[in-house]
Parts: C-alpha cells; sequence; structure tokens
C-alpha cells in the first residue's frame, strides 16, 4: 500500500512515536511518505497532492483543523474528477490536536501507533462532507458562543489546560455575552431571532467534548441542525450540563432538525467556525457536497 502521513508537528512526543511506526509499516512493505506541515494550508496541499500522485491512503496527523486541510485537499482532488463515488484515496485520522473531537467520536485510538495501524488495517466507510460557504468540513461547523470559544482560547492555554481551556474560555462569553440575531431556514426549519449558539453537525462532537449534534450520522447525506434559543442565564446553569452529555434535545429552548442544507442570515458578521477553523459572514450557506470521502475506521 502506498501511503502519505501527513503531520502537523506540534508534539515531538508523538512525531518520534510516529517515525517507529512509519519504520513498522516499512518493514511490511509498505511505501510510506512522511510531509511535516509549517503553516496554514500545507495539510490541503500536500493530501491534494498525493491524491493526485495515486496514493492509497492519506493519514492526517494532528488536531481538527489538520484533519479538516487533508479532507479538503482530498475533496478537491474528487470534485476535479467529478468523482462522486468515494473515489480516490482513504482518509486515516491519528489524534494530536487538544479536543480531537472528530476522533473521539468515531472511536479512534489515541495511541499515535494504534492509530496508524487502525488506518492502514481499519475498514472503509462513506464520509459526508459538509460545505459552508464553499469551505468544506467533516465534523461540525459552530456559531455563537461555541465558535468564539474555540476562536478565543489560546494555544498557551490549550496547551496548558487540553480541553478545559475551551470551557473556561466559553464561560467568560457566557458572562459578559449579547446574544445574537440571525435567521434560519432550511426543510423544515424556520427560525428568526436570538440564539446562545448553534451547530451544523455532520458528526456528533465539538468544542472539547461537547455532543452538540449527537444524532448525526457521517454517512446518511443530511446535515444536524441545534439552536439554543435565547435562556434566562439561571435557567443556562441547567443547560450546559445537558449539551455537554448530548441530553438538550427536548429542551424547550432547543431546535433541533435534520436538513440537506441551511441558510444562516444576519445583519451583523457571525462569528462561526469550522471544524475548528475560523470563518465569518453576514450569510452563510451550508449543504452536503455530492463528493463523498471514504474513511479507514478500526473494526468495531
Amino acid at each position: 500500500m502506498r501511503i502519505t502521513l501527513v503531520i502537523n508537528p506540534s508534539s515531538q512526543d508523538a512525531v518520534e512515536a510516529l517515525r517507529a511506526v512509519v519504520e513498522e509499516l516499512r518493514g511490511e512493505g509498505h511505501e510510506v511518505a512522511p510531509r511535516l506541515t509549517f503553516e496554514k494550508g500545507d495539510g490541503r496541499r500536500l493530501a491534494h497532492e498525493a491524491a493526485e500522485a495515486g496514493f492509497d491512503l492519506v493519514i492526517a496527523a494532528g488536531g481538527d483543523g489538520t484533519i479538516n486541510e487533508v479532507a479538503n485537499g482530498l475533496h478537491e482532488h474528487l470534485a476535479s474528477r467529478g468523482d462522486d463515488a468515494g473515489g480516490g484515496p482513504r482518509l486515516g485520522i491519528v489524534p494530536l490536536g487538544t479536543a480531537n473531537d472528530l476522533a473521539g467520536a468515531l472511536g479512534v485510538p489515541t495511541d499515535p501507533q494504534e492509530a496508524v495501524r487502525a488506518a492502514v488495517r481499519g475498514r472503509p466507510v462513506p464520509l459526508d462532507v459538509g460545505t459552508v460557504n464553499g469551505e468544506c468540513f467533516v465534523n461540525v461547523s459552530t456559531g455563537g458562543v461555541g465558535a468564539e470559544a474555540t476562536e478565543e482560547a489560546s494555544d498557551e492555554a490549550k496547551r496548558r489546560l487540553g480541553t478545559m481551556a475551551y470551557f473556561l474560555t466559553g464561560v467568560k462569553k457566557l458572562v459578559s455575552l449579547d446574544m445574537p440575531t440571525a435567521r434560519f431556514s432550511g426543510g423544515d426549519l424556520q427560525y428568526e431571532g436570538p440564539f446562545l449558539v448553534f451547530a451544523v453537525g455532520n458528526s456528533g462532537r465539538t468544542g472539547g467534548g461537547n455532543w452538540l449534534t449527537p444524532r448525526a450520522d457521517i454517512a446518511d447525506r443530511l446535515l444536524d441542525v441545534c439552536i439554543v434559543r435565547e435562556v434566562p442565564r439561571t435557567e443556562l446553569l441547567g443547560l450546559l450540563p445537558e449539551l455537554r452529555a448530548g441530553e438538550h434535545l427536548d429542551h424547550p429552548a432547543v431546535l433541533y432538525r435534520q436538513v440537506r442544507e441551511l441558510r444562516v442570515e444576519s445583519d451583523e458578521e457571525l462569528s462561526v467556525n469550522v471544524d475548528g477553523e475560523p470563518l465569518g459572514g453576514k450569510v452563510l450557506h451550508y449543504a452536503v457536497s455530492p463528493h463523498r470521502l471514504l474513511l479507514s475506521l478500526p473494526e468495531p
């Protein structure tokens, strides 16, 4: 098998662990090409180049942002060929980030060597690709408090505190938050008004372990939409644990739908994130791409 390993070298210990498993795979007869990223856009470019060169498997070793870049590169390859049947290289995941939400939702091993082996020997699973204003995502896009907490959590805080950095930043935002207002329309969903957070999920987990779209299925060709409308601060304290655990769907302040497309409009700039990467706009158009990837996952 021809394998490209796209590595975000943020952890030297992880890089050394990957070096050992690369030698192991080569000893088994695989062709393995490790590639390190240094700046934004490298993962996307390297994945696209690997697909064009005919590699069988492209493994994204990093956080949710690295996975997003690699998925975008593979999606570009499929789109350029007009391939909507899951062609091109398979995508593998090695979680090396702070939150690792997609990997956690899908049961990918946390040990780097085990994750690589799972990607090489795993089963191919269809993976839908969501889009928002032309950018792709494979996990979750959020707006409101979730997006702002993810964007404002510093790299130093994430290094020292891990996923707790997102929680602490989110609490600070809640104390002083002016609720944004937007218009949401898609399928049988119609809502206009203030909101605390919204999530558009291809998978279920975001923001360091919050199951905002717990019913999302990566292969059902639908996007799960969760909107948490404005609630009193006293009621919010009781709602937060439910949002974390994915037990909020029956709450009166929550709207939850499955749609093929969603339009979000606001009179002011909305701050959203796409698999943890920031994006903004007054009009956001979400959809499911016709081009589907193949994800290599561990056997159940």
